[in-house]
């Protein structure tokens, strides 16, 4: 699996590409068919420009801590959109570090790129335990 990685806010946030990739790896091992020979784009974006996706393509008019957007190209997944600003309030929030917090939204993001939503309750908890699955191997 191939990454690209952009910071668009190298200024306030490093993004744990060591730590992402082992992610990727993890999850490339659970579901193999759906990820073999596919490439991904990881970004680290300002709090404004997650508000202009996350209204643009969800009509929420806030900014969020992950969005995800698949590809139309065969070899690729997709974009993992991760807001460094707000996954650092919220890692904060909950006494969490903020390189375990990007990491679960890094995988939460990857889940649904791959075919996994959380719109019910079982499909949230399902979503969560590979999550932590993931995340903890």
């Amino acid at each position: 699996m191939r990454i690209v990685f952009i910071n668009q806010v190298s200024g306030t946030a490093r993004i744990p590409r060591a730590v992402l990739l082992a992610l990727a790896a993890r999850t490339q091992k659970l579901f193999k068919q759906k990820m073999r020979g596919k490439s991904l784009c990881a970004v680290f974006a300002s709090a404004r420009e997650s508000k202009k996706l996350n209204s643009k393509y969800r009509a929420k008019k806030r900014a969020t801590n992950v969005l995800s957007f698949e590809s139309a190209e065969a070899d690729e997944l997709g974009d993992i959109i991760i807001c460094p600003e707000i996954a650092r309030k919220e890692s904060g929030a909950m006494r969490a570090g903020f390189n375990w917090w990007v990491s679960y939204l890094f995988v939460h993001g990857l889940l649904h790129l791959i075919g996994y939503d959380h719109k019910t309750k079982s499909e949230e908890n399902k979503m969560d335990k590979l999550i932590q699955k993931i995340i903890c191997e």
